[in-house]
């Protein structure tokens, strides 16, 4: 039989948004997605061999039907939220009527969890204005922790062969990507005279003696900084074969922004070791999310002490406010963004572990940004979810065997001083090291790179 190379998707009219989700079917299905407009009731039927999905409120004899709830023809953000059903275990957005293929318009319920449709209208920010899991339609309805999209994909790739045996979808494998944020790059090191004496002073009235202890030590270099992880980081992707992304904070000192050192010699060192090692992005501050002078003062810092322009991108707090943010991101020449996930809780944020380009409602367009979701932080799970390490590895396991399940891309959330094995984070290495062992079980080595 012969091998079909691309689908067409037949509708009634061409929008930047149907064309947006058959660019991102093209690009996961890696076959060809067109998009043909034609008039309502042209085609009565289909012969055979023509590999076409009809994109309409009509079936058609001999297409693949999918029913069009009319999400991808408006402008603007309007639309109310989708009816949501349980279709043989899997949850599905903007219900069918009966006689099409699939019991839900999947291009729309594509298009609305992506491009965070629901981010746009009114919700009850957090206390740092974010737009927080328990907001989202999926925490909501109880899918915030499945890959839904991925797994729609995976449906109409098979309903897609059943119908047309002749179509022939490459292979995918599952990747694993480890990304750290280094918000505080040393524990006690390198704070300057005011602000150790204060760290002193504050441990000597508070009667800490055993942090007193350690920090004397520290500076007296009897003892290495716990924050200082970084070796220890090398030896492990050594082990299991890859490389991390590393995030750095350039800002100036705040409430919420306290990487004190980016103006230090042992700053640079460490920020040339880690070029060395892996991948260096840039993480724009808590403030810098509110005041563009603060973000383009801190892509200078980077660009004077890297030698180059940053290219990634993730925002500190995960400060996201869309369209806005991402748009500074691009008039500012990052290609690429791993923001994409809740503080509060684990899961797919846009419903996919996959990369995908942003889509600007605002603007209806597709731009050139990446964005790469993330699935877990180690911050979600011991401060907001209060979990010991036992349960944060059983919930980090779950998230990597849903992920392997679409062959997807698990993305991970990491920092420097919750390697430390110290205070709160004492255990964590080994919950670290069992998410590793359990991205590697079966592949071997694994890789960072996209």
């Amino acid at each position: 039989m012969e091998s079909l190379a691309a689908i067409n998707i037949l509708c009634t009219k061409i929008t930047p948004r149907l064309e947006y989700v058959a660019h991102y079917l093209s690009t996961v299905a890696r076959l060809t997605f067109t998009v043909t407009q034609t008039p309502d009731h042209q085609y009565e039927s289909v012969a055979a061999g023509s590999c076409l999905i009809n994109y309409g409120v009509k079936p058609i004899d001999g297409a693949f039907n999918i029913f069009a709830a009319g999400l991808l023809l408006e402008n603007g953000i309007g639309t109310p939220e989708p009816g949501v059903i349980l279709h043989q275990g899997r949850t599905m957005l903007f219900p069918a009527p009966e006689g099409f293929d699939l019991p839900f318009d999947l291009f729309s319920a594509v298009f609305y969890l992506l491009t965070r449709y629901e981010e746009y209208l009114p919700y009850k920010p957090d206390l740092h204005s974010r737009f927080e899991a328990d907001q989202s339609l999926a925490f909501r309805n109880n899918f915030l922790e499945e890959p839904v999209v991925d797994q729609w994909l995976e449906m109409l790739k098979a309903n897609l062969i059943l119908k047309y045996p002749g179509l022939n979808f490459p292979g995918r494998e599952f990747r694993f990507v480890s990304t750290f944020d280094i918000d505080s790059p040393w524990a006690y090191l390198h704070k300057g005279v005011i602000r150790t004496a204060g760290g002193l002073l504050k441990d000597t009235i508070g009667l800490n003696t055993r942090e007193l202890r350690l920090r004397l030590n520290v500076l007296r270099r009897k003892s290495a900084d716990p924050y200082d992880t970084y070796e220890y980081i090398r030896q492990t992707e050594q082990k299991y074969g890859f490389r991390s992304l590393f995030f750095i904070l350039l800002g100036n000192y705040g409430r919420y922004d306290t990487n004190f050192a980016w103006e230090t010699v042992p700053f640079r060192n460490l920020l040339n070791s880690l070029k060395s090692e892996g991948i260096v992005g840039i993480h724009p501050s808590y403030r810098s999310n509110r005041d563009t002078s603060i973000l383009n003062l801190e892509f200078e810092r980077f660009t004077r002490l890297a030698g180059k322009k940053p290219e990634i991108s993730r925002q500190h707090f995960l400060m996201l406010k869309l369209p806005y943010t991402y748009r500074q991101l691009i008039k500012l020449g990052i290609q690429e963004d791993y923001s994409m996930g809740y503080a509060s809780c684990p899961g797919f944020r846009a419903g996919t572990s996959r990369p995908f380009l942003f889509y600007d409602l605002v603007d209806e367009s597709e731009t050139r940004l990446l964005i790469h979701p993330f699935l877990v932080m180690d911050v979600t799970l011991q401060q907001y979810l209060n979990l010991n390490s036992k349960e944060s590895l059983n919930r980090i396991n779950s998230l990597i065997k849903k992920t392997k399940a679409v062959n997807g891309t698990f993305t991970s959330l990491w920092h420097n001083e919750s390697l430390s094995e110290c205070g709160v984070w004492k255990g964590w290495r080994k919950v670290y090291e069992g998410m590793l062992k359990k991205v590697t079980r079966d592949e071997g080595r694994v890789t960072s790179n996209e």
